[in-house]
């Protein structure tokens, strides 16, 4: 193992964290920012329609997540060539990622969108009428995204990867914004309901892999796209970004199907669970998302260090990102809860709804808090920038068909809890990967993998 007893000039000041992190935060709140007014705007059109939007976005989510595995394994791949200053190779292997990338996502589409009833009746089973009529207009306008959002995710993680956190920023925040305005354009000005929210994304979608194939061709960046259009496959780099993509899309995939298996148990509970449920994780996402966009930045961090044979740094920075969350969850979450009541008011539900609403949202948040849930994901993010990935898929696939899986249908079904025994399951989850991430973490193996 490449490793020092002591820890050189620092790779990154505290102030290029702050830079660094920064832009990623901000574009996670944006994200949300934006999905919270979807929500508020898509709810005027009544509990199925949130109910329909939710069931599908939690598909969609499984389908992003294995071409954005491809994402994964490029961003490594590119940050550990810039460690090591190979500048012609990360140039190279950004041209794979965005192959890549796209191939797979345009694959899913063409699949896909033939099979739109087939696919949510496999999933979800019997849905109510309306909530099933939402859900297929909804897949099909945001499967038509597919690729867009492949080309978009590709070109922001590649700025991220060379530490250009806040071009990507103006890139992301600016598709937010769009999105926002076409949803109050065909929501309410021209009463599309889910058709108007689904179109709104995906030409927001479009706009974003446009505006970042064009700054990608910037010849100014250190890591830009060359000869796209000859398209040159290196076999060597597709390789080493598929091993590890490869591995993160398997345990994306797998994580992913498990969240569908309690998703069809929620859809067991009828509409108001379903939108309480809903609710909930929208408002929670509020701090996983924000939590969870440290683990990008470890992605650069750690990539970067691990090229450059800085394993000790790796560490270092691994821990000093973590703990700084672990104080992050604690105030979020503790906002979330605090603050409960007053944040389910912005869903145009039933009194009813939004009581359950609040409730499983108070009880989301208390059970993130003591899960030590920035030990649960954010040090995966370094584990997969140094080569480590097939423990992460070991972890995910087990921690989760053990208890996100297992236990949520054995308190939630058979012992008739409900969502809370869905949310007790969701804490067992993100507990067993804190204790196995610590161990891991310590144990430091995953400072032995190769990449380049």
């Amino acid at each position: 193992m490449n490793k020092t007893n002591t820890i050189s000039q620092p790779m990154f000041s505290n102030s290029q964290l702050v830079a660094l992190a920064v832009p990623i935060v901000i574009d996670a709140l944006l994200a949300i920012a934006a999905g919270l007014v979807d929500s508020a705007m898509v709810s005027s059109a009544g509990e199925a329609a949130v109910s329909g939007i939710s069931l599908v976005d939690s598909l969609n989510l499984m389908f992003i997540l294995l071409f954005n595995a491809v994402t994964t394994g490029g961003v490594v791949v590119t940050s550990q060539y810039i460690g090591s200053r190979n500048i012609e190779r990360a140039k190279c292997s950004a041209n794979q990622l965005l192959y890549g990338s796209t191939a797979m996502a345009t694959f899913l589409m063409l699949v896909l969108i033939f099979f739109i009833p087939q696919t949510i009746t496999l999933v979800y089973g019997a849905l109510e009428a309306d909530v099933f009529e939402s859900a297929k207009i909804y897949f099909f306008w945001t499967l038509i995204g597919y690729p867009f959002f492949a080309i978009g995710s590709s070109c922001t993680a590649l700025l991220r990867a060379q530490a250009k956190s806040s071009l990507a920023l103006w890139i992301t925040g600016g598709v937010n914004i769009l999105n926002v305005i076409g949803n109050a354009i065909l929501i309410y000005g021209l009463d599309m309901g889910v058709a108007g929210a689904a179109i709104s994304t995906t030409f927001a979608r479009l706009v974003w892999a446009v505006a970042g194939l064009i700054i990608l061709h910037n010849k100014e960046l250190t890591v830009h796209f060359e000869n796209l259009l000859k398209f040159k496959l290196d076999f060597d780099i597709l390789k080493r970004v598929m091993t590890i993509g490869g591995a993160n899309g398997l345990e994306n995939g797998l994580f992913q199907a498990g969240k569908l298996l309690v998703a069809s148990l929620v859809a067991s509970f009828g509409t108001i669970a379903i939108a309480a449920n809903s609710v909930a994780n929208t408002l929670c996402n509020i701090g996983w998302t924000t939590v969870g966009s440290f683990g990008t930045v470890l992605l650069t961090v750690v990539g970067q260090c691990m090229g450059a044979k800085e394993t000790e740094q790796a560490k270092m920075y691994t821990k000093k990102i973590v703990n700084f969350c672990i104080i992050l969850v604690f105030v979020l979450f503790g906002s979330v809860f605090l603050f409960r009541n007053q944040l389910v008011q912005i869903f145009d539900f039933g009194e009813e709804a939004l009581r359950e609403s609040a409730r499983i949202t108070g009880i989301g948040a208390l059970l993130t808090i003591a899960s030590v849930y920035s030990w649960s994901f954010i040090p995966v993010a370094a584990y997969r920038a140094a080569g480590d990935t097939k423990y992460a898929v070991i972890l995910a696939v087990s921690s989760m068909f053990t208890f996100r899986v297992g236990l949520s249908y054995l308190l939630g079904h058979f012992f008739n809890m409900g969502l809370v025994g869905v949310w007790i399951g969701m804490w067992g989850d993100w507990t067993c990967r804190t204790i196995f991430n610590v161990i891991r973490y310590r144990s430091g193996k995953w400072l032995e993998k190769k990449v380049i």
